[in-house]
């Protein structure tokens, strides 16, 4: 599957969401720490998309 970086940081971002709202509901305390390590991954991620569409927007204002 093809997908630009804004569309992965769209899916993260929306991820990111449903996972804080699920870990705010979350009274099993085994699930709220699966929940944390989740979120902690996908911040990660989008960090790391939002670093490459700021390369990418950066080297496309370089370009001839």
């Amino acid at each position: 599957m093809d997908l630009t970086v804004r569309q992965h940081i769209d899916t993260l971002e929306t991820r990111l969401r449903n996972l804080n709202a699920e870990f705010m509901d979350e009274t099993d305390s085994d699930r709220r720490n699966h929940l944390e390590a989740e979120i902690r991954a996908a911040e990660s991620a989008l960090a790391h998309f939002r670093s490459a569409l700021e390369l990418e927007k950066a080297l496309t204002l370089k370009s001839p």
